[in-house]
């Protein structure tokens, strides 16, 4: 009797730690097929999403344009009905499988509608939260403070960044599910593929500048006893076979006896000189320096004896990292005063390219801090900049020491450039007719411009 208690005690023993060897079994089990299911779920969800996306569209921005609006068309195709995604932009890593938002989101969604692009006022959230592959539920960010947008399937949108050169855009596509957010899929765009930039002078028409044409009883426009300057920011493009002209600026004094100042390129050298328009010789040329394509330049030159530079011309370059002159040379011209000058920049064989140029007189030689001041500023912001504002507040606080302040700003933004392109000329009356503020003349332009896009 005793051995049967004991072998039933044992069977019910053995019958207690199978069931629950069964019950943990079953347990683990279904935990581990729930798990499948959901990430089986998700993966098969991003098999399908697909993102479709347009050329980009750009336009610089203002004043320097070293960054861009960029803006494209997507199509997100999902099995559901809405996916969250968030943009942003970042720099570019050799695997973008790693890029994660950080820093600056620079990225926004907008609705297209018949009254123009608008924001998704009411589908769009600020996004905290940790996300997940799909495969195996891995962590692959902690994301903080970046906005997310709930967008509907298969519908078009407008993605829209603020880039600067070599900057990427990427854009996560999101699913919440079982409490957690996978990412789906991403894309990444890179607008500097697609070519973003801006349209820059190779060539103008004529700029004839007359101060007789202004309203009040002018300056001479160059003068020998005061002193003129003039500069342009210049690239060269591939080697010129040619000779090329970068600019000829010709005076016209008071007695007729025209003269040009001018540089030109042959192969990838430099060369300047001054040249008399009446016995048709040059006064004086020389080889300046050896360029490096598509790298920026600032040349300029200025004359007159208050400059201590009397029918001299000094001629003097710089690249856009030199603190200090590449070099200078100094050329022989005849004495001037007068009241027209013309200018022509670049050539239609789209060899250089000039993004701004300046012109400056001078009235007395207390105002020679000014006078230089012109040159230094154009130089200091670089080739992009533009200097309109600064030249206007210059000339302003510049009565009774510089006469006038040209300016031609060559840099355009979008397509299509336009074809002519006044300079602005602020100019000090002469005489009696004295204004508490400088006047504004408009240089026309004869003849038409070509641009090379940089």
């Amino acid at each position: 009797m005793p051995s049967s208690v004991t072998n039933l005690l044992i069977i019910i023993v053995t019958v207690i730690i199978a069931l629950s060897a069964f019950a943990i079994y079953s347990e683990f089990f279904s935990v581990q097929g729930l798990t499948f299911v959901q990430e089986e779920n998700v993966i098969g969800i991003s098999k399908i999403v697909q993102v479709t996306v347009s050329q980009v569209s750009f336009k610089g921005l203002p004043p320097s344009y070293n960054y861009f609006n960029v803006s494209y068309l997507i199509w997100i195709n999902s099995p559901t009905k809405y996916v969250t995604v968030i943009p942003f932009v970042a720099s570019p890593l050799v695997n973008p499988f790693y890029i994660i938002p950080n820093n600056n989101q620079n990225a926004i969604i907008l609705s297209s509608t018949p009254n123009g692009y608008t924001t998704l006022n009411t589908n769009f959230f600020i996004f905290s939260n940790n996300v997940y592959l799909p495969q195996q539920s891995q962590l692959i960010a902690k994301i903080n403070g970046f906005y997310a947008y709930n967008l509907t399937s298969n519908r078009s949108y407008i993605l829209s960044a603020k880039v600067s050169n070599g900057q990427i855009i990427m854009l996560w596509i999101l699913y919440y599910y079982q409490g957690k957010w996978y990412r789906l899929d991403y894309t990444y765009l890179n607008p500097s593929n697609a070519g973003i930039g801006v349209y820059v002078l190779s060539g103008s028409g004529k700029y004839v500048g007359n101060s007789k044409n202004t309203n009040f009883k002018p300056p001479h426009q160059v003068t020998s006893q005061t002193a003129l300057g003039f500069g342009l920011w210049f690239q060269l493009m591939p080697n010129a076979p040619t000779t090329t002209y970068l600019f000829n600026l010709t005076i016209t004094p008071t007695n007729n006896e025209n003269f040009s100042i001018l540089a030109w390129v042959i192969g990838n050298k430099l060369y300047v000189g001054t040249y008399d328009l009446t016995s048709n010789k040059y006064i004086g040329q020389t080889y300046l320096i050896t360029l490096s394509p598509n790298y920026w330049y600032f040349i300029n030159f200025s004359l007159g004896s208050q400059a201590k530079l009397s029918q001299k011309v000094n001629f003097t370059i710089y690249n856009l990292s030199s603190q200090k002159p590449l070099n200078n040379s100094i050329l022989g011209i005849t004495e001037s005063n007068g009241y027209i000058s013309t200018v022509k920049f670049g050539s239609s064989s789209k060899t250089v390219v000039i993004s701004q140029a300046y012109f400056v007189t001078l009235q007395n030689v207390n105002g020679l801090t000014n006078f230089y001041n012109v040159s230094s500023t154009i130089f200091k912001n670089g080739p992009l900049y533009n200097n309109t504002y600064n030249y206007n507040w210059t000339i302003v606080h510049s009565n009774n020491l510089l006469y006038a302040i040209g300016y031609w700003y060559f840099v355009y933004p979008s397509y299509p450039p336009p074809p002519t392109l006044p300079g602005i000329l602020w100019y000090w009356p002469n005489g009696i007719s004295k204004t508490n503020y400088p006047q504004i003349y408009y240089i026309p332009e004869q003849g038409y411009n070509t641009y090379v896009f940089v």
